[in-house]
Parts: C-alpha cells; sequence; structure tokens
C-alpha cells in the first residue's frame, strides 16, 4: 500500500503543473478569441493575437510534458499526453492557416483548440484524476 501513496506523492507535482498550464491555456484561448474579432473586423490587434498564439504554443507545450510527466509517474493516463501533444502540434498548423485566404480553416481549428483545452482542464480538475481513473 505504500507504493502506492508514493506513486501518488510523486504524481502531484506533475498533476498541478499541469493544472497550472491547463488554466494558462484557457486564459491564452480567451485572449485568442476576444482578439480575433477585433482582428477579422477592423485589422486591429494583430500583434497582441500574434503574441497569445505563440502563448498558445508554449502553455501546450507544457500541458503536454507535464501531463507527460504525470502520466509517467501514476504509469497510466498517457492518452491525456497524447492529446496534449497533438494540441501543441496543431497550434503550429492552426498559426499557419490565420491568413485570408484559410480563414475558413482557421475558424474551425480554434474550435478544435478550444475542445480539447476545455475537455484537458475539466478533465484535470474531475474527481476522477485525483481518485485514480
Amino acid at each position: 500500500m505504500m507504493a502506492g501513496t508514493d506513486a501518488r506523492t510523486s504524481a502531484r507535482p506533475f498533476l498541478l503543473t499541469a493544472r497550472g498550464f491547463a488554466l494558462a491555456s484557457v486564459a491564452v484561448v480567451v485572449v485568442l478569441f476576444l482578439t480575433a474579432g477585433a482582428l477579422v473586423q477592423d485589422h486591429r490587434l494583430e500583434d497582441v493575437h500574434g503574441g497569445a498564439a505563440i502563448a498558445l504554443h508554449v502553455v501546450t507545450g507544457g500541458l503536454m510534458t507535464a501531463l507527460a510527466g504525470f502520466a509517467y509517474a501514476r504509469g497510466r493516463g498517457w492518452w491525456a499526453a497524447v492529446v496534449a501533444g497533438v494540441m501543441f502540434v496543431y497550434s503550429f498548423v492552426q498559426a499557419s492557416l490565420g491568413g485570408g485566404g484559410t480563414l475558413n480553416l482557421h475558424i474551425p481549428g480554434a474550435l478544435i483548440i478550444v475542445g480539447a483545452t476545455v475537455w484537458l482542464t475539466a478533465w484535470l480538475f474531475s474527481p476522477s484524476v485525483v481518485g485514480g481513473r
């Protein structure tokens, strides 16, 4: 029984770090959405939107790394690290689709990023994560 307790204890820093990166990801997504309207309508806030896009790469990369450490420490839950990894890679694809000619692909891609971000964040704060599922 002690080994399970030790494993849970060593996983806790990864969980807390993943939660931090998940919340940061949500915050970045909010900034991206708030600036997207001004960018499309009035060509304003392009620098803020671009900076937030770079921040998205950073926070999703951090989230992926923290979730990989969390999965390693627990010996399960690799699917969450894979989802975060796909988000990280897709954030670069998403950024490349941000031009006027590909905006019809950029907008649905943004919804994919939002869905995955919210889903992982909700999962990280759910009782099932602490309960060992």
